[in-house]
């Protein structure tokens, strides 16, 4: 919608133009970033979801253990690589008759 890619609901127009017109002075723009690029977003976002009470970080060590690994990863420039396996079936269980 930002990107003017998508048609803008109704209910959205004015702020959708208000981050347009403060994109424009800011000579900004918007890209998509897959997950893996940013694990660190996903991880924090992933607590947000799954608890109802507020979540505050105030320093790096009141972080869970996984957000600081993905911060400490970010911070050397270690890359975060998504591997998709493809499920492989054992033919050899299925005799035919004859």
């Amino acid at each position: 919608m930002i990107k003017r890619d998508w048609k803008v609901p109704w209910t959205l127009i004015e702020r959708i133009e208000e981050i347009q017109d403060i994109m424009n002075i800011l000579n900004t723009q918007v890209v998509h970033i897959y997950r893996e690029g940013n694990k660190l977003v996903d991880c924090i976002t992933n607590i947000a979801i799954n608890h109802e009470d507020k979540q505050q970080y105030a320093s790096f060590y009141d972080l869970p253990i996984k957000a600081r690994k993905n911060l400490n990863m970010d911070k050397h420039q270690i890359p975060a690589i998504r591997i998709r396996t493809r499920r492989i079936t054992n033919t050899s269980n299925h005799q035919h008759e004859r």
